[in-house]
C-alpha cells in the first residue's frame, strides 16, 4: 500500500492528522527526554509496545510536528522490523525515507486541518512544522 493511501486512512480512522492525537490513539506511549543535540526522535520497544523519546530541545518548537509524525511512520509502517532497523544499513536508510515520507504526507493534512486551504509552498510546511528544507 502507498504511504500517501496508508496517511490518509489513520487520518479518515482517526478524524485527525495531528501525530500527538494519533499517538494517543493508537495507544503509544511519548515521553519528553534530553537526547543531546541528536536524535530528535526514536522510537523504542517495551515488548512489543512502542515509545516514542522525543528530544526535549524540540519541545516548543514546530519540528516536534515532524519529528513525531516521522517516528509514527516507523511506528505504522515497519511494525515489528526493530531488529531489521537495527542491522540493516541499507534498509535503516530505506525505513527513514519512509517515515519520512509519512511525516511529509501527514503535515500536508494538517497543515489543511489547521488551516482550511492547501499550503501554498513546501516552505509552509516548513515554517509552520518544522518539515526539513529539501536540500
Amino acid at each position: 500500500m502507498k504511504i500517501d493511501n496508508v496517511v490518509k486512512m489513520i487520518v479518515q480512522r482517526y478524524g485527525t492528522a495531528d501525530p500527538f492525537i494519533i499517538a494517543d490513539k493508537l495507544n503509544v506511549q511519548v515521553e519528553w527526554s534530553t537526547l543531546g543535540p541528536h536524535p530528535l526522535g526514536k522510537t523504542i520497544y517495551d515488548g512489543h509496545s512502542p515509545i516514542v523519546l522525543l528530544n526535549s530541545r524540540i519541545k516548543h518548537k514546530p519540528i516536534r510536528n515532524f519529528t513525531m509524525g516521522h517516528e509514527l511512520g516507523h511506528v505504522i509502517l515497519q511494525e515489528d522490523l526493530v531488529g531489521y532497523y537495527t542491522t540493516n544499513r541499507h534498509g535503516h536508510s530505506k525505513l527513514e525515507t519512509e517515515a519520512d515520507k509519512f511525516s511529509v504526507a501527514l503535515m500536508g493534512l494538517l497543515f489543511i486541518e489547521d488551516n482550511n486551504r492547501v499550503p501554498g509552498s513546501y516552505q509552509e510546511l516548513a515554517y509552520q512544522y518544522g518539515v526539513p528544507l529539501k536540500g
